[in-house]
């Protein structure tokens, strides 16, 4: 697959994860990089747009995403 359109402005990797690098790289490599579909950060991001997107939300909280993006 493709690289997310996302990653490049991705408030979560540029700033919140900037001291956790092994973590982040992991994260990248799943999320990023293998299937964009199945994170969180980026369902919110097709469902209700880049600034709907809370900067705190984990690529892996797609419960919170589903829950966010049913309520509008």
């Amino acid at each position: 697959m493709t690289q997310c359109e996302c990653v490049a402005g991705c408030i979560f990797f540029n700033d919140k994860m900037a001291n956790m690098p092994s973590t982040a790289a992991i994260y990248k490599k799943k999320y990023c990089e293998t299937d964009s579909s199945s994170c969180a950060r980026h369902m919110v991001f097709k469902a209700l747009g880049k600034l709907r997107v809370p900067a705190d939300l984990f690529p892996n909280q797609t419960d919170k995403a589903q829950q966010m993006i049913m309520a509008g």
